[in-house]
């Protein structure tokens, strides 16, 4: 078989032709087509690389977030606690105050009542007293005891000192009046003529004496002095002792 060179050289144009054709026509649209598809697989990944680590920022953030915000959440619950706890601790010390301050006013009224109860106790075990003493003077008084008593207020006249004999004398002076003697029981005329001359010795002068009866002096004997009194009677004394009695209580 000859080798047609005319067909051989045609075949090789129409190969190289094709060739071109190809290139021209398909390979380069095919591999601008596969770079652009490249490319665009590249961005792609880029892209998805950025948004994973994007995605990994955001992820570590919100890790963080997640424990700033339980850490956040514990610190809020512990001050809540500490906080409830300071005012339950507030609120008992303010409860604990009123009932002592309560215990108090009670303990106070409870002392208040008692020392009222006793007070009323002593007094009347004082009136009791009052009366029994009274009761029984009542039955002792006599003119015997009334002598006595007349003794006891010429010693007391006689120890008068000088400031009160000297307001007795200004009373008399003053009132230029009789002196008005009271007593229990009736005096004799020697017990009036003592009691006169007592009182003239005191005064300093003539004194007249106008003489009567008070039988609720129980005993004893009682001047009037222009507005001065002197007195020995039991109904005084009784006064006194119960003044005394009250006084300590």
């Amino acid at each position: 078989m000859d080798l047609d060179w005319t067909t051989f050289i045609l075949e090789i144009i129409n190969f190289l032709v094709l060739v071109w054709i190809l290139q021209r026509f398909l390979y380069r649209p095919v591999m601008n087509v596969v770079a652009r598809r490249r490319a665009a697989i590249t961005q792609d990944l880029e892209q998805a690389h950025t948004t994973q680590n994007e995605a990994a920022s955001l992820k570590e953030q919100y890790e963080n977030r997640l424990n700033d915000w339980q850490k956040e959440r514990e610190d809020a619950r512990k001050q809540l606690h500490a906080e409830i706890e300071a005012e339950r601790q507030k609120l008992l010390e303010q409860l604990q105050a009123e009932l002592a301050e309560q215990r108090r006013k009670e303990q106070v009224l409870a002392e208040r009542r008692n020392e009222s109860l006793l007070r009323e106790a002593q007094q009347q075990a004082l009136s009791l007293s009052e009366q029994f003493a009274a009761k029984l003077l009542a039955r002792l008084a006599g003119p015997a005891v009334e002598g006595s008593l007349l003794d006891m207020l010429l010693e007391d006249l006689a120890a008068l000192p000088e400031e009160r004999l000297k307001t007795l004398k200004d009373a008399q002076r003053k009132a230029q009046a009789t002196v008005q003697v009271l007593s229990a029981f009736p005096l004799n005329n020697q017990q009036r003529q003592r009691l006169a001359e007592a009182l003239e010795k005191l005064l300093s002068g003539q004194v007249t004496c106008e003489f009567s009866e008070d039988s609720t002096l129980l005993a004893g004997i009682e001047i009037h002095i222009g507005a001065q009194r002197l007195h020995a009677t039991l109904k005084e004394e009784l006064r006194f002792f119960g003044d005394v009695l009250r006084n300590e209580l």
